[in-house]
């Protein structure tokens, strides 16, 4: 196969993955912002955070699609394509895995701040360490594409 159509490939399943999996994040935590921002509106800025990191996901795999797709005049081996592609499936993934943890901890963390707003420190934790496992794609797809 081509190296330049192995390395668009790399960089269309980076962006992809990356953005189907910050839609399900924010699906998944925007109903829940607004239903305890209708209750406690004070803790609407505070809690945007599980959207904003949903959103970065997107971020992250477009990051790797746009490096990808500037070093394709340099993608001219076999072997080059091939590493383009599993940046872009190591991008996809690691964004979906951490799309699952956000998911489940963003709700909980607006729930349990709602009851006792002096938890949001320990139970956010989970969210953050969630969008840790989306960084370390991101520095390994790095690391394959360069």
């Amino acid at each position: 196969m081509d190296p330049t159509v192995m390395a668009s490939i790399g960089a269309a399943v980076s962006i992809i993955g990356s953005a189907i999996s910050a839609s399900y994040a924010i699906l998944t935590c925007a109903p829940a912002l607004a239903s305890v921002t209708s209750e406690k509106p004070e803790l609407g800025s505070k809690l945007l955070i599980a959207i904003i990191l949903g959103e970065a996901l997107a971020i992250y795999g477009l990051l790797i699609a746009f490096m990808i797709i500037s070093n394709l005049s340099t993608i001219t081996t076999e072997e080059a394509g091939l590493r383009a592609i599993l940046a872009g499936i190591t991008m996809g993934g690691t964004a979906a895995t951490a799309s699952v943890g956000i998911s489940y901890c963003g709700p909980a963390l607006m729930t349990a701040t709602v009851e006792k707003p002096e938890s949001y420190t320990v139970n956010i934790l989970g969210l953050v360490l969630s969008e840790a496992l989306a960084i370390y794609g991101l520095l390994i797809a790095f690391m394959l594409n360069v």
